[in-house]
Parts: structure tokens; C-alpha cells; sequence
């Protein structure tokens, strides 16, 4: 056996330094030792990788087989299960991973937008981090976690339609969280624009796959998370006016498939984080199936749905209907003597409440009005916010709640099936009849809740200092979404009315366990696909 001291290293990996530690005499057999360590390796790993060439030389031809024999069905498993197996790499010392963040910013996803930020905080940072699960799950390797991030409006929203975040040298990611956190923290905070319910989906996908700088999109595992409350042009989950400025067609002449083709490009998964799951539904249903049918998308890239909200909860108070569409507000309002004085503050107030809708991109609401005192009288039906009048006429008297809630009941039950009904009862006074007004209110929850799983959204004001709080929280239990709330003055007043117009309760979120859940998804997927795990 003759070799020199750089071949032990090259060819053994073993340092030459070692025979140094030996008498001479031993080197022989040291050296023999080595050669026959060695054979025995080289043997086992021609064993395992014979085991694998018969392996997928058996589904070759069963394979082959099936497609001379017309079984198109079978052959088609047979193929991806030859194909899974071929592509199954070894276990990497290390792995990096490309993430875009693409992010709607625009007006309607306003109430979401810290529950936004604190998701991506705790998807890049803390104990449910993504590398820390993968660490958990690989811990002999070492993961690199690059992000980019774009935030999108609409289409009509000009030169402010695309934000994204450009590194030095023209990279769109960067490894440095910090610097992607700030970045999203000022984009969500400035949520603004569009001018529909859609959104353009669709742009910003095929924006962020086609990045093109020679740092873009560089790493060996590629994702795309999509946070938006809406659904895609041309998508809606039914015709609405106002809904949707572009039905038919992008004006880039973009498609879904196009999107789609751009993720396949870069070999990348999407994964659609969604705000109003049935809102976005449709679409993620169009990318699923234009995935699943690309045919160039051979390793099977997908949508991953990740509701941001819980599927179960009551509607909340901009939440849409269960087809996606708009509320339908019904004011109940004391229009008794004690609130003559007050009177033009809470038509303030039940203006700034239209307006803050309106801003909040939610023109497809529809408005009615029940001014009560002994009795009760429908002063605005079914209006849209465009045309709800801003002047209430006021009349004067004493106060009866009974009345006044039989009357909006009959209007909720009046809401198109478009809509969901929600109910804002204001009064400054007591009256002998609560039981029966929460009793109306409660048969209302009922209907609703067996035909669609939620409560209905009722909210209860008691304004100035004599309202009967123990009369309001009766009539607000009749809903396990009901809530009592107090207002000193009509400035008070004007803030609930705004609160109750924008407030999602993104508490309920559960930013944390959504982030968590969004890390296990990711994480289950890189098992799937990259380790065969």
C-alpha cells in the first residue's frame, strides 16, 4: 500500500497528524485498519444505493406499464410517487429559505393592521418562530431565513399602488428581521386607498415572483405569504355594486394563471393568510385549481389557507356577510324630550359613523333608522351609505324600548340575503318594557344564529347619566355578542359610534397562535417536500 499523507485526508478523511501519535511499527496495521473501515462504508453505501435503483426501476415499469395500458389515473400516482422518490434528497448541513411577504394595505384592512404586524413579529421572533421549529424539528441543520416584503393597494391607487422593500444593490430580501418589522410597521399603519371591495390580488403576486435581481429568489426553499381581507378582480363571491371596478379584466391583461405561472417560475408555495376567509374563498379556490392543473408544476406547489380569523366567531363589526358582501346598520335611537338638547350631537355622531365606513372601503353597507319615544318610526330603510340622508328629523315624547325594538327587528329581518344585520340601540333614559324589548332581540339572535352559526352583532349605548345600566345589559344579553356601552356626552357618543364602525376585535385574533399555526404550516410543508419526512 503506498499513499501519500494528502490522500489519507483527501480520500479517508483522516489527518496524516495521526499516524504521528503511533509507533512506527504500527502503521501497517493501522493503515489496514483504515482501508478495510473504509471498503466496509463503500459497501453499504453500494447496498442502500442498489436497494434504491431496484426500487425505482420496479416503478419504472410498473410505471411504463400502466401508460402503455391506457390507466391514465393509475399512471399519473405512479409518476409522482417515481417522481417523489427521485427527487428526495439527502439531509442537507444546511438550508436557506426565501419568504415574501406581500401585504394588503389597503383602507379595509385598517382594523387588522397591528394584528398583522404582531402575526410576522412572532413568526420571525420568539420561542413559535419559524427557525425555531424547524431548529426543534432538523437540529443538525443550520437554517438561513431571507424576507422580502411588498404592500399593495389597488389598482386605481396610482403611484401608491406598489410598496416594496429594496435593499442596497437592488435586492428585494435581506436576512435582517429588524429591518423588514420596520418596514411592515409603517406600511400597516398608513392603510389606505382602494376603491372597491377587490383587491389587486393577482398584481401583487405576479409583482413579487418576478422580482428580478441576481440576489432575488436565490434560496433552495421559496414562500410567498399574502395577508388581504379581500378577494382577487374578477372574483368576487357574487356581483355587487361598488364591489369590483374590474370584472372581467385586469388592465395589465393579468390572469390567475399568470400568477400562478410566476410562483411555478420560482418554485415557490403561496400561502394565503385571510382576513375574511369566505371573502377570499373564490380566489384561493381559482389559485388552488390553476395550480393544481399548471403543467409545469411538476413538484406540486400549492396554496396553503391560513384563516386569520376564527371560522366561529361572532360577526364582528365590519365582518361581512357569509357570502362576503356588506352589513346592513340598523340605528335604534331615543329621540324622547330628555333628548332635545342632545339631539344634533347624536346626528353628528351617526354621520361620523357613515363616514368612517365609507372610509373603511364598506360602501356596499346599508343603513336603516328607528327614532323611538312612546312609540317608534322607520326614518331611514335599507339606504346605502351614499344616500342615507344626514339630517334625522326629531319629534320628542317619553320613552318605550318594546316598540322600538320590535321595529328594528322587523327590519333586520328584512336584510337582503347579501347582508348581515347589526344592531346599535341608543337610549339616555329607563323604561317599563326592557324585558320585552330583550325578548325581542333574543327570538331576532335565534333566527340568526340557526341559519348561520353567529350571533347577532348588537351593541347597546347608555348616554348621559340617566341611562339604567341594569335595563341596557338585559336587553344587550340577548345576544352572546351583545355589548353595553357609556357615553357621558355627545363626543362620547360620536367615538363609540366610530369604534363600533372600525373595531374588529383583533384581541380575539390570537396573534401569537396564529403565527404558530402560520410556522407549523411552513414547517409541515418543508417535512413534506424537502426532508421526505
Amino acid at each position: 500500500m503506498i499513499l501519500l499523507e494528502s490522500e489519507l485526508e483527501s480520500d479517508f478523511g483522516i489527518k496524516a497528524v495521526e499516524k504521528e501519535q503511533l509507533p512506527k511499527g504500527q502503521w501497517y496495521q493501522w493503515l489496514c485498519n483504515i482501508r478495510v473501515k473504509h471498503q466496509r462504508e463503500q459497501c453499504i453505501l453500494i447496498e442502500e444505493n442498489l436497494k434504491n435503483a431496484t426500487e425505482i426501476d420496479g416503478l419504472t415499469h410498473d410505471y411504463f406499464d400502466s401508460l402503455l395500458a391506457g390507466k391514465k389515473a393509475k399512471s399519473k400516482e405512479q409518476f409522482k410517487n417515481l417522481y417523489q422518490l427521485m427527487k428526495k434528497p439527502p439531509v442537507p448541513s444546511s438550508v436557506h429559505i426565501d419568504i415574501a411577504l406581500a401585504i394588503d394595505v389597503t383602507g379595509s384592512m385598517a382594523p387588522y393592521a397591528q394584528s398583522t404586524v404582531s402575526t410576522i413579529e412572532n413568526l420571525l421572533s420568539g420561542p413559535s418562530s419559524l427557525i425555531s421549529k424547524l431548529t426543534t424539528n432538523f437540529p443538525e441543520i443550520d437554517f438561513q431565513l431571507r424576507l422580502g416584503c411588498l404592500c399593495f393597494r389597488d389598482i386605481d391607487d396610482g403611484s401608491g399602488k406598489f410598496t416594496e422593500l429594496v435593499i442596497s444593490g437592488g435586492s428585494h430580501f435581506t436576512s435582517h428581521v429588524s429591518t423588514v418589522l420596520n418596514f411592515v410597521k409603517r406600511a400597516c399603519a398608513a392603510s389606505s386607498g382602494g376603491f372597491d371591495l377587490a383587491e389587486d390580488i393577482i398584481g401583487a403576486i405576479h409583482r413579487s415572483a418576478n422580482w428580478q435581481n441576481g440576489e432575488d429568489w436565490t434560496s433552495d426553499i421559496k414562500f410567498m405569504m399574502l395577508f388581504s381581507d379581500a378577494s382577487a378582480h374578477g372574483l368576487l363571491p357574487a356581483p355587487l355594486v361598488n364591489g369590483d371596478n374590474y370584472p372581467t379584466r385586469h388592465p395589465e391583461g393579468l390572469t390567475t394563471n399568470d400568477a400562478v405561472t410566476s410562483l411555478v417560475a420560482r418554485d415557490a408555495d403561496l400561502f394565503f393568510c385571510s382576513f375574511n376567509p369566505s371573502a377570499t374563498k373564490r380566489t384561493e379556490d381559482e389559485l388552488s385549481k390553476y395550480f393544481k392543473k399548471h403543467p409545469d408544476n411538476v413538484a406540486e406547489h400549492s396554496v396553503v389557507r391560513i384563516p386569520m380569523v376564527p371560522k366561529e366567531s361572532a360577526i364582528s363589526s365590519t365582518s361581512s356577510t357569509p357570502s362576503g358582501h356588506g352589513r346592513h346598520i340598523i340605528f335604534v335611537l331615543d329621540e324622547s324630550g330628555s333628548m332635545r338638547c342632545s339631539w344634533s350631537g347624536v346626528v353628528v355622531a351617526y354621520n361620523q359613523y357613515i363616514a368612517k365606513r365609507r372610509q373603511s372601503q364598506s360602501e356596499s353597507d346599508l343603513v336603516s333608522v328607528v327614532q323611538f319615544d312612546y312609540g317608534s318610526r322607520i326614518t331611514v330603510q335599507h339606504a346605502s351609505l351614499s344616500s342615507a340622508p344626514s339630517d334625522l328629523p326629531y319629534s320628542g315624547g317619553g320613552t318605550s324600548f318594546h316598540l322600538a325594538a320590535k321595529t328594528a327587528c322587523e327590519l333586520a329581518r328584512g336584510t337582503p340575503s347579501t347582508h348581515v344585520p347589526a344592531i346599535v340601540f341608543m337610549s339616555d333614559g329607563a323604561a317599563n318594557d326592557a324585558a320585552a324589548a330583550a325578548h325581542e332581540f333574543a327570538l331576532l339572535n335565534s333566527n340568526i344564529y340557526r341559519s348561520s352559526r353567529n350571533h347577532l352583532e348588537l351593541h347597546v349605548i347608555g348616554f348621559g347619566g340617566g341611562s339604567c345600566q341594569a335595563q341596557l345589559q338585559q336587553i344587550a344579553s340577548a345576544s352572546q355578542a351583545g355589548k353595553v356601552h357609556s357615553s357621558a356626552n355627545t363626543a362620547d357618543l360620536a367615538s363609540v359610534f366610530v369604534d363600533i364602525a372600525s373595531t374588529q376585535n383583533v384581541s380575539l385574533l390570537l396573534e401569537s397562535e396564529i403565527a404558530k399555526r402560520i410556522t407549523e404550516a411552513v414547517s409541515d410543508k418543508l417535512s413534506l417536500e424537502y426532508f421526505g419526512s
